[in-house]
């Protein structure tokens, strides 16, 4: 692996499992939606749940960024799911993100020692 690197989604534990709970707990929330509009309109979601489970680096990123997102306020996921699967949805979501800011961090520092 070269400096600087990512190293694969799957070689760390707790991007993983962060990643795979998020994932799950988005479809829960999804799935406890009750009106057809609501489902319909947070149905591009089922794609980002698919992301969170596999993808790595900016793609997770994004998807991480893209469901935080739509939680809300006003109008969003929270208002239309179980609150108690929203909260832990947010919850998952936060751990996934700030595991991908430490290992970029992590990466920056690695880069700045190698090059001094």
């Amino acid at each position: 692996m070269s400096v600087g690197a990512e190293p694969p989604r799957h070689a760390d534990r707790r991007l993983d499992e962060a990643g795979l709970r998020a994932a799950a707990l988005l479809e829960a929330a999804l799935e406890a939606i009750v009106t057809p509009a609501a489902r319909a309109r947070f149905a591009p979601l089922r794609a980002a749940a698919a992301e969170l489970r596999d993808a790595s680096g900016l793609t997770l990123r994004r998807s991480a960024v893209a469901v935080r997102a739509s939680l809300g306020p006003g109008d969003g996921l929270a208002d239309h799911a179980d609150p108690r699967i929203v909260a832990e949805l947010r919850e998952a979501i936060d751990e996934v993100l700030r595991v991908l800011n430490r290992r970029a961090a992590h990466r920056s520092t690695s880069r700045e020692r190698y090059d001094a």
